[in-house]
């Protein structure tokens, strides 16, 4: 590797001599927690990089495997004593290792089955709205509709069955606050976030500009997303985009961003809840990027009868679930030992619900409750707050 072009192209050539060898960045790393192995934890991955720079070591198929057994949390960037962006050269590694031909094949089906059905699972368009069965009526006339507030479901809650219910259940919270809103329905495309973990950045704009620009051409101003990575993926782009880009016209949100600007303004009623006692899990995208901690957590304590308590590591400093940037692909039973771990941490608390607002969270977290024999219900936030409404509006507890 003795000219890595995405390295040297983006400045970054010399952070393996920038590290201090500390072992903050390692002491997090969930993976490096679960394997217990030096050359898999950022440090290890960095020595070794050094020394491929050197051409003591060679860029292959093994050093390839230890790049992509990473969720790409940004843990590792957050604790950084020397201020190495961490989270941007395991991306550029990644680039790298495409460059070279060794992407490993689930990654490689993932983008490609973008590229040719629009999302990652190659399921295809047709399958995108599965999860309107029983709201055909209420969602045939907010397909393509004119609004200023637009639903992106995201790849995950649309075309996988157990997170149909994360989005009828916004539809449910929109419908109840009287929303205006538009969904693109089947044409709907993937954010392109895998793309980018995949290597292929170059792809990722292209696909937030093809959605953006379908919703400005609806008059949306504002969107409202299911998942965190397609958020931080919007925003990403708006920050690079120059000119006339849509999405650089449009307010950007998470579910409880946008749930928590609802109870700021009243237009959501709440029954008392039965004695419930909830925990919250930080995505590590909705905590360490987009900065969005406090509204999940003002949004729980609205809800009459739900008692929140915390685990331990929250917030930027929350614990992954080991299901993203394509890990839960590339080595399933990595990833679910890290959801194993994380929900370790809520069953130490009297926490009988768990929530949060990422759906790969939520699938690592229902599969972890049986592997692990936990008896703990998973809810997305969005869940949560459509199980709680009143079912007569100005009743429950509506406050400005």
């Amino acid at each position: 590797m003795t000219k890595p072009g995405p390295i040297e192209q983006s400045g970054q050539k010399n952070d393996p001599y920038v590290c201090a060898s500390c072992g903050n960045c390692t002491l997090v790393c969930p993976v490096f927690r679960q394997m217990r192995w030096e050359p898999y934890g950022p440090r290890g991955k960095l020595s070794i990089t050094k020394s491929i720079l050197e051409k003591e070591s060679e860029f292959n198929l093994e050093f390839t495997r230890k790049l992509f057994l990473c969720t790409l949390c940004e843990h590792c960037t957050t604790v950084c004593t020397t201020s190495i962006r961490l989270d941007r050269f395991w991306e550029l590694m990644r680039e790298e290792a495409k460059a070279r031909n060794l992407t490993p094949a689930p990654v490689k089906f993932a983008s490609e089955s973008i590229k040719r059905t629009g999302d990652p699972f190659s399921i295809g368009r047709a399958s995108r709205l599965l999860w309107a069965e029983g709201m055909e009526d209420i969602i045939e006339t907010r397909i393509s509709a004119k609004a200023e507030v637009a639903f992106f479901l995201g790849c995950n809650v649309s075309l996988k069955h157990p997170l149909h219910d994360v989005a009828r259940s916004m539809i449910k919270i929109m419908e109840h606050a009287g929303v205006e809103y538009t969904l693109l329905g089947e044409e709907e495309s993937c954010c392109g976030a895998p793309l980018l973990w995949a290597g292929e950045p170059e792809g990722t704009p292209t696909m937030v500009e093809k959605n953006a620009q379908a919703l400005a051409d609806l008059g949306v101003r504002k969107v409202v997303f299911s998942c965190p990575s397609c958020a931080s993926t919007w925003i990403s782009s708006m920050h690079k985009s120059s000119g006339t880009s849509a999405v650089r016209k449009m307010e950007l949100l998470t579910a409880s961003q946008f749930i928590n600007q609802l109870i700021q303004k009243g237009l959501l009623a709440f029954e008392e809840q039965p004695m419930i006692t909830a925990t919250y899990h930080d995505p590590c995208i909705s905590a360490r990027v987009l900065g969005v901690g406090k509204e999940p957590r003002n949004v729980i304590e609205r809800i009459p009868g739900i008692y929140r308590v915390e685990m331990v590591s929250t917030e930027e400093d929350t614990r992954c679930c080991g299901s993203h940037a394509l890990l839960n692909m590339i080595d399933p039973h990595l990833s679910a030992q890290i959801a194993e771990m994380r929900l370790r941490d809520a069953s130490v608390t009297p926490a009988s619900l768990l929530v949060t607002e990422c759906p790969r969270c939520e699938m690592a977290f229902d599969l972890a409750t049986i592997t692990l024999g936990y008896s703990v219900q998973i809810l997305d936030i969005a869940q949560l707050v459509a199980n709680s409404l009143s079912s007569e509006e100005g009743e429950g507890d509506v406050q400005q």
